[in-house]
């Protein structure tokens, strides 16, 4: 939207669109990937916890 706003060419528009994915992507996989990691230490946690008992 920056980019037609700026009046970019049809190349640098793509340029940015492509850009702007593949930051979203990283993000959403680096914020799924630490969400994972936190759920799977609690269950290992658990799991250690109610072999004690």
């Amino acid at each position: 939207m920056f980019a037609i706003a700026l009046g970019m060419s049809t190349v640098e528009k793509i340029t940015v669109a492509i850009s702007a994915s593949i930051f979203i992507i990283a993000f959403t996989w680096v914020s799924i990937k630490g969400d994972l990691r936190k759920l799977a230490n609690e269950l290992i946690e658990d799991n250690e916890n109610n072999q004690d008992n």
